[in-house]
């Protein structure tokens, strides 16, 4: 299981970082667009009774459509963006509550909800790689903090877990391996923008990757609310070791929002 986890992870991480790297923003924004829309397949998959095709694929078309909409919106308002990050700050918030008053809170995976979710998140990505000062670098590093912070977890947790971080919404998440992935995740981050040379102060530089990091870690507690409501494991099966798309992207869904929101003060 570890073997194959390790394998697609740097399958992904080698096809996303060759695409960031080497695509242009509006290749970047067509990529996006398909995660959307397979996202959006595995969302109306949580719902129980699960819908008709029709249904299934119409909606993740519309996630799709909604991603390339959005990416325009938020290439001409910062506004929206600050709006979005506002939001996703507000959810998140919410499911942190929850973590320190150690109860769990059903949330069905409604329609409406999936759509705010995975769409504006994902219309951040190309939005973020289209930035004129270093924008690639800014979306390399979002990913990366993502990235190492749960492969810190997973490592963290499986080598020094003790005491349970969420025990009503995933119990097998442990403070012990969030702590791991969430200094890895800050240092690293914090590496790339000094490797680079970006311009920034340490203390902001210090402060973003935090706040990125903590909403990488509570936007991955917010889709284990939704599969623990559904009474289902993974979102699904795609993605070997991974489970679903969902699975994969949960923790950008939030961390991307926040350090796009943040990066209107840069």
């Amino acid at each position: 299981m570890l073997r194959t986890r390790v394998l697609t992870g740097l399958v992904l991480a080698a096809v996303a970082l060759v695409a960031l790297l080497f695509l242009p923003t509006i290749a970047i924004a067509g990529i996006a667009a398909v995660i959307g829309f397979l996202a959006g397949l595995e969302w109306v998959n949580l719902r129980n009774p699960i819908p008709g095709a029709a249904f299934k694929w119409g909606y993740a078309l519309l996630i799709g459509i909604g991603v390339l909409l959005l990416w325009t919106l938020f290439e001409n308002s910062a506004f929206a963006v600050a709006v979005v990050a506002t939001l996703w700050t507000g959810l998140l918030a919410w499911v942190g509550a929850l973590v320190i008053r150690k109860i769990g809170a059903p949330l069905s995976p409604g329609t409406l909800l999936g759509f705010f979710t995975i769409t504006p998140a994902l219309g951040l990505i190309p939005y973020l790689h289209g930035q004129p000062n270093q924008g690639a670098l800014l979306l390399l590093t979002v990913l990366v903090v993502v990235w190492v912070g749960d492969i810190g977890a997973y490592l963290g947790g499986r080598s020094f877990g003790r005491s349970r971080l969420a025990p009503m919404i995933s119990p097998g998440k442990t403070w012990e391996g969030a702590l791991a992935g969430f200094l890895l995740a800050v240092s690293t981050g914090a590496a790339i923008f000094w490797l680079f040379g970006v311009p920034f102060h340490p203390g902001v530089i210090f402060g973003t990757l935090a706040l990125v990091a903590l909403a990488a870690i509570l936007a991955d507690l917010f889709e284990s609310i939704l599969k623990r409501t559904s009474g289902k494991k993974d979102s699904g099966t795609l993605l070997p070791g991974h489970g679903g798309v969902l699975d994969r992207i949960d923790s950008l869904l939030g961390a991307i929002p926040v350090f796009s929101g943040l990066s209107l003060f840069f």
